[in-house]
């Protein structure tokens, strides 16, 4: 007993001696030979529980490494252990999370812990309840249920509470929602503002959670599908320039289903940018090629006849080439034929018909209106100025 008295005396070797016996408790993972009430008054624990539950804590750090980790833990655990805890017990699991061995009838204890650790050390944590239990022998049973209900904090969001009692069971997808994703990717292409690209994710991920939870990891799964997915769609129409591919580790290292769908969204605006680029682009070689068009053929084009050499109803390419150029179809036809005939007046001893004729006026008087209204000179004064 001296030499007992001796070693215990260590509260270093005393609070190894403690976590390693309680994690060996909760996990059933070593065979007693002494009541474990008996061990737990010999290592100075309280040994009787009324309805024994445990409670998990992890805290929410990714900038540290797990020494820093774990020192943390520590400290927190004999900040707590020292504290008025009702007969609880403070140890730390294999996993370096913080355990708490608790009678259920001081559940409101445990439920102040968060505010206390926030306002002690500025820390977040996460943490979860197992259901309480007849006797020690069975608080395995209550440890396991606090992990599932920790993998919880995925949906109930960072730095809460989750009971075990109060989790749904995770509902299968066998079936990826490929028509969900074309829906997506059309939502996509008609944003032309952020918020229409959040409510079309919100309504991706409401549609896959419409039955109750799923599983984090088939999340992960539907995400990365989903994403590459659009990736795919995006550049078959060849907008590849700016686009930055999805980094899939990053989608499975979020914590919970908000930071899942913020990536998505913040994601998918980038994405859209990239798709409005190509869209401008695209555009600005239409009225290119529409202005050429109208070049090569003024004397016949027509709104109607160049629409169709775009592939372009005459309504639309008329909004189009007004939206992109700030001209109608009409004056941007006007200005190229009025050009060719001061070229022309320059250049030829065309008669003044033959050159309205040549760039598209049947009518010899309307095209010398239309050409002074443009010029401020009249054909024949033009062609007089040139000295020709």
């Amino acid at each position: 007993m001296h030499n007992q008295k001796r070693f215990f005396d260590d509260e270093e070797m005393l609070k190894l001696m403690r976590d390693r016996f309680l994690v060996g408790l909760v996990t059933k993972d070593s065979q007693q030979t002494h009541p474990v009430q008996e061990i737990l008054a010999y290592l100075n624990l309280n040994p009787y529980f009324t309805f024994p539950a445990i409670a998990l804590l992890e805290p929410v750090m990714t900038s540290v490494d797990e020494s820093e980790k774990r020192k943390w833990m520590e400290i927190l655990r004999d900040d707590l252990q020292q504290q008025e805890t009702g007969g609880s017990v403070v140890f730390i699991d294999g996993e370096g999370r913080l355990g708490v061995l608790f009678s259920w009838v001081s559940k409101d204890w445990i439920e102040t812990l968060q505010l206390r650790v926030k306002q002690a050390f500025s820390m977040t944590v996460n943490m979860s309840v197992g259901k309480p239990c007849g006797q020690l022998s069975d608080i395995h049973n209550s440890y396991r249920q606090a992990l599932l209900a920790l993998k919880n904090k995925f949906y109930n969001g960072v730095g809460e509470i989750v009971y075990f009692s109060e989790l749904s069971k995770f509902q299968k997808i066998s079936v990826y929602p490929a028509e969900r994703e074309t829906l997506l990717y059309e939502r996509l292409k008609a944003a032309v503002h952020p918020e229409m690209i959040r409510n079309a994710v919100e309504e991706w991920y409401g549609f896959i959670l419409q039955n109750g939870p799923v599983a984090p990891k088939s999340i992960y799964e539907l995400t990365i599908r989903m994403l590459i997915g659009l990736e795919k769609r995006v550049t078959a129409s060849e907008m590849v320039s700016a686009l930055n591919r999805v980094e899939m580790m990053a989608v499975v290292e979020m914590r919970s289903i908000q930071e899942v769908q913020s990536f998505v969204v913040d994601y998918l605006t980038g994405l859209r940018e990239v798709m409005l680029q190509q869209e401008r682009e695209s555009l600005r070689s239409i009225i290119k090629k529409t202005i050429q068009y109208m070049e090569q053929e003024c004397q016949h084009a027509t709104l109607y006849s160049v629409a169709q050499k775009v592939y372009m109803t005459p309504a639309y390419l008329s909004s189009l080439f007004k939206t992109n150029t700030g001209k109608t179809f009409i004056d941007q036809l006007t200005d190229i034929r009025i050009n060719k005939a001061k070229a022309m007046l320059k250049s030829t001893h065309l008669k003044n018909y033959e050159v309205a004729e040549q760039v598209g006026y049947k009518d010899s008087r309307y095209f010398s209106q239309i050409f002074k209204k443009k010029v401020g000179v009249s054909p024949s004064e033009y062609r007089d100025s040139t000295g020709l």
